[in-house]
């Protein structure tokens, strides 16, 4: 029996993995831009830049994992 390559369970998989990969990033630059602003008395300039830095990185990382799910 042939399996399909792109089951539904991938597919859910998928979606999964891009919101984890999302808000984990997300996260870390808001965590990493907390800290700095702490560190230098700067807020919230960093906290801003680290959220948009870890946006940046997770939208970067949601299509390179698109990419590799449809083989392109």
């Amino acid at each position: 029996m042939k399996q399909d390559k792109n089951g539904p369970l991938r597919a859910f998989a998928l979606v999964g993995t891009i919101g984890v990969e999302l808000a984990v990033s997300v996260i870390f630059g808001f965590w990493a831009g907390r800290s700095l602003d702490r560190w230098l008395h700067t807020e919230p300039w960093f906290l801003l830049v680290g959220v948009l830095f870890g946006l940046a990185l997770g939208i970067t990382g949601i299509f390179f994992l698109i990419k590799q799910f449809f083989g392109e």
